[in-house]
């Protein structure tokens, strides 16, 4: 397959519920493709989901029923969109595409010829050139005051790497954090773990001293439990899933880490305590738009509510095994105020013993009141965190 019909492809699976990252990591592992076009397929797919409400805006002058249009052949004209967007000039990206909806539905390639020459610019609301569903645009204007940070999750990242050995690569914006410039590659046997540089703060905010007792809940595969061991702490990483536990203990011994792994529903109380606790629970995933993009679509306005109650629950758990005199640290991947601030604010009325902490960042800062908002610039998610102390 080429660049362009894998990219179709894949984009017709993301319509029917698939993962985009996980599909396209499936891809790349199984065609034997170029590097660059590797690369134009991840643009294509990635940059067709990021801006999707602009280019079916971009689109809507010149089709009367998109909706009813096989899906190929709509993702065709989107993707032509996109290129038109970029920049790309017409006998570049008009013939390919038409010839690729000859491929699957050759009575409508005169339909795309036509409507990819006449594309021109055209004024688009602000949710829809940043391709925000509206009700969460106008969350984040009533609560952060604008919308300029979302432009972040429209553009491309680097891949960073948290390394945990010597490397020679060029530094990323925390300690050990790192810019990965090649192809993918055999990471753990580099001594490196692909993690976006929010993620690894949270864990760096937890700060163990070495010795000291770490728990990890709803750790997954347990990538904040790698740097947490690899600063001397005795960690524990609890999750409900145990297959993504077993591939992050593999990963551990790979790296020379020694990481606990305890698999538990976590809506309920676990057996033991800690000085240090981190959680960073299930959320809505609104900071990782831009590796995610396809997640901006599939939330409704009920969703940051809805998670915020199992949240809490979480952190009642939480709350439960931090020892008195330690720390709680409260981090999710999300940039709504009833998944950050709200879940908080609701858990100190509860559980009153437990104080916030003033956090100063090494990184941009989105938003500060009860904890801090990450805002998602130069490639880093969007991300909230607050770090909680118990009185001893």
């Amino acid at each position: 397959m080429n660049p362009r019909g894998l990219a179709l492809a894949l984009l017709e699976a993301v319509d029917r519920g698939g993962r985009a990252q996980h599909l396209l990591d499936q891809a790349l592992d199984r065609y034997p493709l170029a590097e660059r076009d590797k690369a134009y397929l991840t643009h294509l797919v990635y940059g067709g989901l990021r801006r999707l409400r602009l280019l079916d805006h971009l689109l809507e002058p010149h089709l009367k029923a998109p909706e009813r249009l096989p899906p190929k052949v709509r993702w065709a004209l989107r993707l032509g969109a996109l290129e038109f967007l970029l920049g790309k000039p017409p006998h570049a990206r008009v013939h390919p595409w038409v010839e690729e909806v000859k491929r699957f539905s050759p009575g409508l390639a005169p339909l795309a010829n036509a409507v990819l020459r006449r594309l021109m610019p055209r004024e688009a609301p602000e949710a829809v050139w940043l391709s925000l569903p509206d009700w969460l645009a106008e969350r984040w204007r009533g609560f952060f005051g604008e919308l300029g940070f979302a432009e972040a999750f429209n553009e491309p990242a680097p891949l960073f790497v948290t390394a945990y050995r010597p490397v020679d690569l060029p530094q990323g914006p925390l300690p050990h954090t790192y810019i990965w410039p090649g192809p993918k590659a055999d990471f753990p046997a580099l001594g490196l773990q692909p993690q976006n540089p929010a993620s690894l703060l949270a864990a760096q905010l937890l700060d163990p001293r070495p010795g000291e007792k770490a728990l990890d809940l709803c750790g997954g595969a347990g990538l904040k439990a790698f740097y947490l061991a690899s600063r001397g702490a005795e960690v524990v990483s609890y999750d409900l899933n145990p297959k993504r536990q077993a591939a992050g203990a593999r990963t551990a011994r790979r790296l020379g880490l020694k990481v606990a792994y305890r698999t538990q529903d976590l809506t309920r109380p676990i057996p033991e305590r800690a000085p240090k606790v981190l959680l960073d629970p299930p959320c809505t995933g609104s900071g990782t738009f831009r590796s995610h993009p396809e997640l901006r679509y599939r939330l409704v306005p009920q969703d940051p509510r809805a998670m915020a109650r199992l949240q809490l629950q979480l952190l009642r758990t939480a709350a439960q095994a931090t020892e008195p005199g330690g720390v709680l640290l409260y981090a999710v991947c999300s940039l709504t105020e009833e998944e950050g601030e709200g879940v908080v604010r609701a858990f100190l009325e509860e559980y009153p013993e437990f104080t916030p902490e003033a956090l100063e960042l090494p990184l941009p800062v989105l938003g500060r009141g009860l904890g801090v908002y990450l805002s998602p610039e130069g490639g880093l998610d969007g991300f909230y965190y607050a770090r909680l102390r118990r009185r001893g």
